[in-house]
Formats: C-alpha cells, sequence, structure tokens
C-alpha cells in the first residue's frame, strides 16, 4: 500500500514549439511504489507533455500511433480548443478492426468520409492535426485545454490506459495582469485509476450497463503520481486544475481553510476572480484558482476533496472523499510582486445580445429494455447523422434537459458557450461566465447561449463521464454556411 506525500509532484515535460510530434506508445510508467505501471502515453508520460502556446500562432502536432494493432483506431481531440472540423478528433465510425458498436447506432456501409473514418489515426501510420489557435478573426482566448483520444466506443478504455496530456493557450491579455507565472504557475491532472497487487491498471469495463456504468476508482493520482506533495514557498501560486476521471467530481478545499480564489474555468479567466471555500470540479472541468501561501510560512497545507453542502448528492455528483495532494511551504516569508486584478477579462460582445429562447433543445434520456442505452432526443450516437444545423456566423441559444436520475457532464464542441440560466435561475458567479463543460443534474434545464465562428463541418456535443459517452450519449451538430 503507497503511503501518502512519499512522491514529488511530477511536473510533465513542456514543448513550445509550432511544429511538434508526439509518439503513441506503450510504456513503463512509474506510479505505485514498486513495479512501473504499463500504460498507453503520449510520449512516454502520464500525463503526456504539456503543450504551451501562444494564441493566433499556427501549431502543428504529428501524433505517431505506435500502440499495438490490438488497440484499433485513435483520434485526437483538443478539448476546448476552437479547430477546424477535421482536426477537432471525430469519433470515427465501423471499421475491420471495430466492426460492430453494441450502444450506438452506426449504420454499415458507410463510406470513410461519412462515418469520418477518414480521419482517424490507424495503427502503425501517423496524422498531422493542425491548430490556428484563432477564434472569430482573432487570437483565441488564453484558455487551459487538455488532448485526448475519442474514438467511438473506446474513449473511456483508451482515456484510462493513458491517452490525456494539458494544453495550455497563452495570450497578451494574460500575461499583462500581475498573476503568478514561472514555477508559480502549476497544471494539475486529476485522475482516479485501480491498480492490481502487480501495480497493473485494472479492467473496469466488464458488464457495465447504463445507468450504472459510472467508474469510481481507487487511487487519486495528481499529475500522475498518487498523493504527491509539492515544496512551495509563502507566496501567491496559480493553479490550473483539470479532472480526467472517467465518472468521479472533486469538492476541492484547502486543508487550512484559506480560501482560493477561481480565476478561470475551461474557457480561460472570468470576468472577475471569485472567492471560494470549496470548488466543485466534475470530469472534463477545469478551474484556475490562486492560492496565497503567505500565512502558512511552515505548514503542511493538503488539497482535499470533501462532501458537497447543503446540495443534493444525486449518482455522478458523489465527490471522492480524502487527501489528494500536500504542500509544503517554506518557512521564510517573500516579497510578492503579484496580486489579484480586480477585473481579468471582460466577456465578448456577443453575450450581451443573445435570446432567452431556445432554438435547439438537446434531451438526455435512458431507453432500451434488454439493452438499455443512453439517448439525446431520443436517439444514440450516428457519425454520418447531424441534428442541429446553426449558421456560420450566427449566435443560437440551446437547451439541455436531463430527464434521468444521473448526473451528466455536457461539453460541447467547437465553441465556448455562455450559461444564461439553470431552471430559470440565475447562474452563480463561478458560472457566469464562459464555459464548454457543464454538470447537468437530474430534472435539471440548462439555458446558454454559443457563437459559431469561422469553421463549418460536423462536432460532438456527448457526456464527459465517458462511459456514458461510450454507451450512447452523443450526438452532433454541423455548422452550415448561411
Amino acid at each position: 500500500m503507497a503511503e501518502p506525500f512519499r512522491a514529488r509532484l511530477p511536473i510533465p515535460e513542456e514543448l513550445t514549439g509550432a511544429r511538434l510530434s508526439i509518439p503513441v506508445r506503450e510504456a513503463e510508467v512509474p506510479i505505485m511504489p514498486g513495479a512501473p505501471t504499463r500504460m498507453w502515453t503520449y510520449g512516454g508520460t502520464f500525463p503526456g507533455p504539456t503543450v504551451r502556446r501562444p494564441a493566433g500562432r499556427r501549431t502543428e502536432v504529428t501524433f505517431h500511433h505506435e500502440l499495438p494493432r490490438s488497440v484499433g483506431e485513435l483520434t485526437v481531440h483538443l478539448h476546448g480548443g476552437h479547430n477546424r472540423s477535421q482536426f477537432d478528433g471525430q469519433p470515427g465510425g465501423l471499421t475491420p478492426a471495430h466492426a460492430r458498436s453494441f450502444f450506438c447506432d452506426v449504420p454499415r456501409g458507410l463510406s470513410a468520409r461519412q462515418s469520418g473514418n477518414d480521419l482517424l489515426l490507424e495503427p502503425g501510420g501517423k496524422r498531422t492535426y493542425v491548430y490556428d489557435l484563432m477564434e472569430d478573426g482573432r487570437p483565441e482566448r488564453a484558455a487551459f485545454q487538455w488532448y485526448h483520444d475519442h474514438r467511438l466506443d473506446h474513449t473511456s478504455r483508451n482515456v484510462w490506459h493513458g491517452l490525456a496530456g494539458m494544453w495550455i493557450v497563452e495570450d497578451e491579455l494574460e500575461g499583462s495582469l500581475p498573476l503568478p507565472r514561472g514555477e508559480r504557475d502549476i497544471p494539475l491532472m486529476i485522475a482516479d485509476r485501480s491498480f492490481d497487487r502487480h501495480n497493473q491498471l485494472t479492467d473496469p469495463f466488464t458488464n457495465r450497463r447504463p445507468p450504472n456504468d459510472g467508474i469510481n476508482a481507487r487511487d487519486v493520482l495528481v499529475n500522475g503520481a498518487y498523493m504527491p506533495y509539492h515544496r512551495v514557498t509563502a507566496q501567491r501560486y496559480r493553479f490550473r486544475i483539470l479532472n480526467v476521471s472517467q465518472f468521479r467530481p472533486y469538492n476541492l478545499y484547502l486543508s487550512n481553510g484559506a480560501p482560493m480564489v477561481q480565476i478561470g474555468t475551461e474557457s480561460g479567466l472570468m470576468p472577475r476572480p471569485v472567492g471560494r471555500r470549496e470548488l466543485m470540479l466534475g470530469p472534463a472541468e477545469r478551474a484556475e484558482v490562486v492560492v496565497d501561501f503567505a500565512g502558512a510560512g511552515g505548514e503542511m497545507v493538503e488539497l482535499r476533496s470533501g462532501p458537497r453542502h447543503g446540495a443534493r448528492n444525486p449518482l455522478g455528483t458523489r465527490p471522492y472523499i480524502g487527501a489528494l495532494m500536500q504542500f509544503r511551504v517554506g518557512a521564510r516569508r517573500l516579497p510578492d510582486r503579484t496580486r489579484l486584478p480586480r477585473q481579468l477579462r471582460p466577456l465578448p460582445a456577443w453575450t450581451q445580445h443573445v435570446s432567452d429562447k431556445p432554438k435547439q433543445s438537446w434531451e438526455i434520456s435512458i431507453g432500451g429494455l434488454f439493452k438499455t442505452t443512453w439517448l439525446i432526443n431520443g436517439k444514440t450516437f450516428n457519425p454520418a447523422r447531424a441534428d442541429a444545423h446553426p449558421k456560420l456566423g450566427t449566435t443560437e441559444t440551446w437547451e439541455i434537459v436531463n430527464r434521468t436520475d444521473v448526473a451528466h457532464m455536457m461539453h460541447i464542441h467547437a465553441t465556448d458557450w455562455y450559461l444564461l440560466s439553470r431552471n430559470g435561475k440565475p447562474p452563480p458567479a463561478w458560472e457566469d461566465c464562459l464555459k464548454e463543460t457543464f454538470f447537468v443534474y437530474p430534472r435539471e434545464r440548462l439555458l446558454l447561449a454559443g457563437r459559431f465562428s469561422d469553421y463549418t463541418g460536423k462536432f460532438v456535443i456527448h457526456c464527459h463521464m465517458l462511459d456514458h459517452e461510450d454507451h450512447g450519449l452523443m450526438t452532433q451538430f454541423e455548422v452550415t454556411k448561411p
């Protein structure tokens, strides 16, 4: 049994070039004490390397599929990126290596283009993804993104085995703010995994059926280490926190009761900082927080996850309970020239002129007698079908309605979204901003608006509780020319 706070927090290697090459390969990764864990990795590590790039600078990443042929085809999604459809990580359809989909309604006989199979990364092959890092004619907003596999029916399996890495976009506005940077700007990827007595990943995917298909693993890792520690000085730090667990949320807080000041979501900086004593983070959600250790000199402060207070806890919202990592604060108080501005990033102008009448509704349900599946608008995923057709250059209001007794994490590709209301009520301060991944509680209705710019083509909307996605809870919309 591994002991807490014995391993140092790993900081993934950073890649900053305009043309990158990342092998997708099996590797022996040291995670728990003793034997290393065989994992499927980006670049031989878990997490994969962190890509850090300036907004507006074209970036080409070539992924080389060096995993065993039995893994099948892969695809790569830059989660949170505003990307052309062909570089967005399309799930694809049926192939000889994946001849049948148990949960999704994938017709046979589709052409490679109809199914998206022409965009897949074949075993032994390579594929270059081009990211312009532009949006609506200008450099994309700075944001904390991540990249992961998105293959039809196998997203959960592939991410579980290690196919995840972080991506940071920077811009001039963010660079002008007096926020912590350098060694005091730290990305943290939280993931739960279960291991056997030989330190190998277990196989949790056997005989799981909706609605009981969520995976809660035994051990929680931060940057691929079990309950690590990190030495910090008695100054302000910026933590970019990402939840890559399959199903489990975390309700984050600091053991000394100090506040975390949230400055960003998965869509970048918020309009203004928001103080948080606890911060709920579902699968694929990100939060950027500033923590001031000036008053904790010489102490050991834990980042923990605890129960939610004053809220209902249906399936899918029950957080992990326990410590995640430890900060060892230096005793000496040092000068700190950073500070928290009162204003961070204003909302884009289009958010001020949106309709409160939804043009499109996405209704989540569960169906089937002998084979239960998750459904959106009564259907499972078909790569050849699109269920909405927004026009390029327009802004639309959509609603998401959860008719099930399980919470879901809905992620919409292609653009960021402005949350207008939950069940008719204005969102809390930490959601009164741009986001692209949303908790949707049972019987809840979300109203949100988004702008479709730059790129036409198909994009998916799905639950980021990854087994839900693999088990039918995904569909597509197609952005079309005006």
